[in-house]
């Protein structure tokens, strides 16, 4: 395990310090509640022989200047009808009418022919569980932003935005840092043993994945056929947030249910040591983290990376928002 390195807290920074890790606020219109990452130092990526490591995790040294919150679970679509003003099945509808082409399995093809939506009920056809503590889908990373952006100016008006700081994704060194919250390992439960591709039993406790998805799942949903699952099941989508334990900080569902955005674009690693790394300064695709209730366990590790075009919807990204400074590591 890491012995978190604290650094010392900048004067003059009012109430937007945090005292410990995991510390909470839920002084916000939202309804989110936020937990208190500190500042520290961290190993950023997965050292070699770690299962499902892929060729863009080489491990370089990061140090998180300054403290930041970051939301305890991804964001709901209740919170998310409270600052954008649309339902899942708003979002689902703007994903259907997408008319863009995008690179999937292999081909070129429009969202609305990957979800074959029905023709009585286009968008509720797409759409798993409707509930207030089921996580946002179908949103891209420009809606993301655009979540944080008006939050930002709601949360300024009315005066509780502590100064100098914005709602925002977190960076992808902040997301890792978070996920870790001081541990070194594979998951911030421990290391992983792979039985099967669904069969991951580290995840059990902490992350919804293709393993256990299907556990318990009711109402509506995607038919799934996962194979070697450690819980078998037919059917399965989103979950409810926060039902699985949380890691040292009290962030619940950092790996599993839904993948979840990142500010960065896409690229390499640098091979040094970094200060509040904000990836590249321009791209094309940016990334996601974290796993999905869809995807292998071993997509559920804290140093895995995704990228993906910021205008694509689907079923199994959403995101959760960071309260951090507007500058520097921001």
């Amino acid at each position: 395990m890491l012995m978190l390195v604290l650094i010392g807290v900048a004067k003059g920074q009012g109430r937007y310090e945090g005292l410990m890790g995991g510390q909470s606020r839920a002084d916000n219109g939202a309804g989110l509640t936020l937990r208190w990452c500190p500042p520290g130092q961290f190993v950023m990526g997965s050292p070699e022989g770690e299962p499902g490591r892929d060729i863009d995790e080489d491990q370089y040294p990061v140090k998180i200047s300054k403290g930041f919150w970051l939301g305890e679970t991804e964001v709901t679509q209740e919170q998310w009808k409270k600052v954008m003003g649309r339902d899942l099945r708003g979002q689902a509808r703007l994903m259907l009418d997408d008319r863009r082409v995008y690179r999937m399995g292999g081909k070129d093809v429009t969202l609305r022919e990957v979800a074959n939506p029905e023709k009585k009920d286009e968008a509720g056809s797409v759409c798993a569980a409707e509930a207030s503590n089921v996580p946002i889908y179908y949103v891209s990373w420009e809606d993301a932003v655009a979540f944080c952006q008006q939050l930002t100016t709601q949360e300024r008006n009315a005066k509780r935005l502590p100064k100098g700081a914005v709602y925002a994704l977190p960076t992808e060194a902040q997301w890792e840092y978070a996920c870790r919250a001081g541990t070194t390992t594979t998951t911030y439960a421990g290391d992983m043993t792979v039985l099967s591709n669904n069969n991951v039993p580290v995840l059990h406790s902490i992350a919804w994945y293709g393993g256990n998805s299907s556990r318990n799942y009711g109402g509506r949903g995607w038919v799934t056929h996962f194979p070697d699952q450690a819980f078998p099941g037919h059917r399965a989508g989103p979950r409810r947030v926060g039902q699985l334990d949380a890691n040292a900080w009290k962030l619940r569902d950092m790996l599993g249910n839904l993948y979840e955005w990142v500010q960065d674009y896409s690229g390499y690693y640098p091979q040094r040591e970094v200060t509040d790394p904000v990836g590249p300064e321009k791209g094309e695709k940016r990334l996601f983290r974290g796993g999905s209730w869809n995807h292998y366990g071993t997509m559920c590790r804290a140093a895995r990376r995704f990228e993906e075009m910021p205008t694509i919807r689907l079923n199994y990204i959403g995101f959760r928002v960071a309260l951090r400074w507007a500058s520097g590591g921001a």
